[in-house]
């Protein structure tokens, strides 16, 4: 129970930042473009960023970075040596990115394809 709390306030606590700090920027559209998330999609999936809607991409890549930061630092949380935390934390923080990004590139092409 007290990871679960753990993992929902930190989930809630990286998206709030994240929305304040990025998305509800004023003239800020042109910097999320040129961002590495968009970036990857971009080349990755071959997604033309400019047919998306950026609100609900921005929205997605907020959820879904909340969502491998929050698992990463609860997942940590179980293990006492600092030294193996850090690289048990790396391991799963770039295997949750891949995972979730290639989900959401792989839903932005099938949307774009069946439009």
């Amino acid at each position: 129970m007290k990871e679960l709390l753990m993992f929902i306030i930190t989930f809630t606590v990286v998206y709030l930042v994240y929305l304040i700090a990025v998305i509800l920027r004023k003239n800020n559209k042109s910097k999320l473009e040129d961002s590495v998330e968009f970036r990857w999609l971009e080349k990755m999936y071959k997604i033309n960023i400019k047919k998306v809607n950026l609100k609900t991409l921005n929205q997605i890549i907020a959820l879904s970075n909340s969502f491998i930061i929050a698992i990463t630092f609860t997942l940590v949380n179980f293990i006492k040596i600092f030294l193996f935390k850090m690289l048990v934390g790396f391991v799963i923080l770039i295997i949750l990115e891949l995972l979730i990004y290639h989900i959401i590139g792989k839903y932005f092409k099938h949307k774009e394809e069946g439009k």
